[in-house]
């Protein structure tokens, strides 16, 4: 079975959202707010964008410059930003768009313009999530299998491959209900509900603080999956594994 799912199978889908900046009300109403509550320090946590074993960091300042340290050639064009349509647009030197993000002050999210990666700016500390998910592994001591009691073992940690030579190193089978988000965020609109056993093919991965999230095509809208979670607000699990041969 493929990414495209039937409707059983995905419920509830709808049209995918774009990213949107999400600010409190009373924290930034003006476009000079919005400005000061993104600026400062952001950073990638994936390897894939690094340049060697540097981290990955893009400073955006209240000028409207950016500057980019410890990048690959991904993202090491980008010089500038601004605020359009309630996204934060990263642009190069020339003033062509590198990427459109949106989401919180803690963490942002887009696709690149040229090769369509999925990609995820979060600030250093992370957005919350992986604090709470650290806590709560070094409670219980392991990430559990789904619903199960059982603790996940390296093959069951291990991310999908998307692209690689063995097709079957981007199918994974779903351990627990799982959400499909229309960004690589937890705060982000869900569109629709992944039934515990759902087998899908992803299409494209990446790392945040949080760990992995993959991206699947559902019909015709791209879905995010989050390879970690928190049931109950208690165990943490690993929500899906990659498919039985």
């Amino acid at each position: 079975m493929t990414g495209s799912l039937t409707q059983k199978a995905l419920a509830l889908l709808g049209a995918a959202s774009v990213a949107v900046l999400m600010v409190p009300a009373a924290m930034a109403q003006s476009q000079q707010e919005l400005v000061t509550a993104f600026s400062g320090d952001w950073f990638v946590f994936d390897p894939a964008f690094r340049s060697g074993s540097n981290e990955c960091k893009v400073a955006l300042d209240e000028q409207m410059a950016a500057k980019v340290t410890g990048c690959g050639s991904a993202l090491v064009g980008i010089a500038a930003w601004r605020i359009e349509d309630g996204q934060i647009m990263l642009v190069d030197g020339a003033d062509q768009l590198i990427a459109a993000m949106g989401g919180n002050q803690q963490r942002i999210t887009g696709t690149l313009a040229d090769s369509g990666q999925g990609l995820i700016v979060e600030r250093a500390g992370g957005d919350g999530a992986s604090v709470a998910l650290g806590n709560a592994l070094a409670r219980h001591r392991c990430y559990f299998l789904g619903f199960t009691r059982t603790c996940a073992g390296p093959d069951a940690m291990a991310a999908p491959q998307p692209g690689a030579e063995d097709a079957a190193l981007s199918r994974i089978e779903v351990l627990a209900n799982l959400n499909v988000r229309s960004q690589p965020r937890r705060d982000a609109p869900v569109l629709g509900v992944l039934q515990e056993g759902t087998p899908v093919t992803v299409e494209y991965c990446t790392v945040a603080s949080d760990g992995v999230w993959c991206r699947a095509v559902f019909g015709t809208e791209p879905g995010w999956l989050a390879k970690t979670a928190l049931r109950q607000n208690e165990w943490p699990i690993v929500t899906f594994r990659l498919a039985s041969e």
